[in-house]
């Protein structure tokens, strides 16, 4: 059996190990989603072993599903927090370390914000927080070009990155747009949201509801690289160069795009998600 998440909300879905690689609706959303060939990381789901197979139909049947009851490829077999909370894959968050290491090079404001933050802050913790989000764009950009499992501490420490990444933009550029930009009355929900929404984020982090289980073990492909890095170069260079954006706003366009050009991919041209089928003998 091959255990995934549901790129679009998070929903835990258990597959057939004959459904690799196929298209699959999520019981959910209803989006299509791709299988993934295994589930990496964690202890294979053996058929023959009648304690994990009895676990695994005491859980669909909390939903009303019996084992022979549908022919769908895919069927959920618990319920998750929902739409909420994010799934992050080697390709979304490839996106945001380059994005992050174009800002870097080509934006003073944000490099001397962020060595103000540190150097004016005593607190090692941190410090510690931020060497762990360097370690999240040094693995996030190893895993983009290799096939290595990601270990447990990897997947601890790219979620950190992928959750700094996006609330922090989210709740700087908000209050910037609120402390700086000519905003009334509706246009307002765009920065409030921001902010509500990195807040989120950090409570669901706190709270354990945002784990290592949001990092996909799907791997990506040197194809989809190539794509996404340059979807979000082109986006990058109009926000940055172009609509002359502050920093973490144009970060937080290039994490959006990053993210829904992922999906978009996985669900046009799904079989850049699975590796090739082995060469039969």
């Amino acid at each position: 059996m091959i255990r995934f998440k549901c790129i679009y909300c998070g929903q835990k879905i258990l597959s057939q190990e004959d459904g690799a690689c196929k298209k699959a609706k999520c019981p959910k959303c209803n989006h299509l989603v791709v299988v993934p060939r295994t589930t990496k990381g964690r202890p294979a789901l053996n058929a023959d072993t009648s304690e994990k197979m009895q676990q695994i139909n005491e859980e669909l049947a909390t939903l009303g599903i019996s084992q022979g009851q549908s022919s769908d490829v895919a069927q959920v077999y618990r319920e998750s927090a929902g739409w909420l909370v994010p799934t992050y894959d080697e390709l979304s968050l490839f996106l945001m370390a380059a994005t992050f290491i174009l800002l870097s090079i080509t934006n003073d404001t944000m490099r001397e914000q962020i060595g103000n933050w540190l150097t004016s802050s005593r607190d090692i913790r941190i410090h510690l927080l931020f060497v762990v989000f360097l370690g999240g764009i040094a693995l996030s950009l190893y895993h983009a070009f290799t096939k290595s499992e990601k270990s447990s501490a990897e997947k601890i420490v790219m979620m950190l990155f992928a959750v700094i990444a996006n609330a922090g933009t989210g709740m700087v550029s908000g209050w910037y747009v609120i402390k700086n930009g000519d905003v009334h009355n509706l246009q307002l929900i765009f920065p409030i949201w921001n902010i509500i929404n990195g807040v989120l984020l950090l409570i669901m982090l706190r709270f354990g509801i945002i784990n290592e289980e949001c990092i996909s073990d799907r791997d990506t492909t040197f194809f989809q690289v190539l794509l996404g890095l340059t979807a979000v170069i082109i986006i990058f260079l109009i926000c940055h160069f172009v609509l002359e954006l502050y920093w973490a706003i144009t970060f937080s366009i290039c994490i959006v795009y990053a993210t829904s050009f992922d999906k978009a991919l996985q669900s046009v041209l799904p079989g850049l998600t699975c590796e090739e089928s082995e060469p039969s003998s």
